[in-house]
């Protein structure tokens, strides 16, 4: 996974909850994992007003 960046939306593809990154993140190699897989960051519609 890429580094997160700030404002990202992580979410978990197991029990679905979410999580917003609020600092990036510098690794080359960032996971962050939740019911013993690494979560994903949510798509974005692209008609999103924010």
């Amino acid at each position: 996974m890429e580094p997160v960046k700030k404002g990202d939306i992580l979410v978990c593809s197991q029990c679905s909850v979410e999580l917003e990154v609020i600092e990036k993140c510098d690794c080359a190699d960032c996971e962050i994992v939740c019911c013993g897989k690494a979560m994903k960051v949510k798509e974005t519609s692209s008609g999103s007003c924010c």
